[in-house]
């Protein structure tokens, strides 16, 4: 004789379905694509490979792909603080590292710049999507 097997009711299997998948969060994931931003006082320009940063008498680079995750970014680079006054064709400026993190919201960026030889943050900045970025240039 053949033991009757039991049925679990189809809603009961979708509301198992529904709490496993609650748990695993909301996860977004894409790379920027190359464009521009701007904000006060800083531009990036995004690549395939990652970015340039230019900022008040100083420049950046990015040497990744921006992944973002749930809004968020954290990628390295390099810092190249800037002088004022005429540099000498034999100047030679060391760059240091850098962390580069922030959130990416539709056409808004908030970008925080961390020295990471000293653990120093040297700003955080406000960045639109096309936007013109307002930079001063080093006198």
């Amino acid at each position: 004789m053949k033991t009757p097997r039991l049925r679990r009711p189809r809603a009961l299997r979708f509301a198992a379905l529904g709490l496993l998948l609650a748990g695993c969060g909301d996860i977004t994931s894409f790379s920027l694509s190359i464009s521009t931003w701007g904000g006060s006082h800083i531009a990036i320009e995004i690549t395939v490979s990652g970015g340039t940063v230019l900022y008040d008498c100083a420049m950046g680079r990015i040497d990744q792909p921006i992944e973002v995750r749930n809004g968020n970014f954290d990628v390295t680079g390099v810092h190249w603080p800037g002088q004022g006054g005429p540099i000498g064709v034999d100047t030679t400026r060391a760059g240091r590292p850098a962390r580069y993190l922030g959130t990416v919201r539709g056409d808004r960026m908030t970008l925080t710049v961390i020295l990471t030889d000293t653990g120093e943050t040297l700003g955080l900045y406000q960045l639109r999507k096309g936007a013109s970025p307002l930079i001063v240039a080093c006198l």
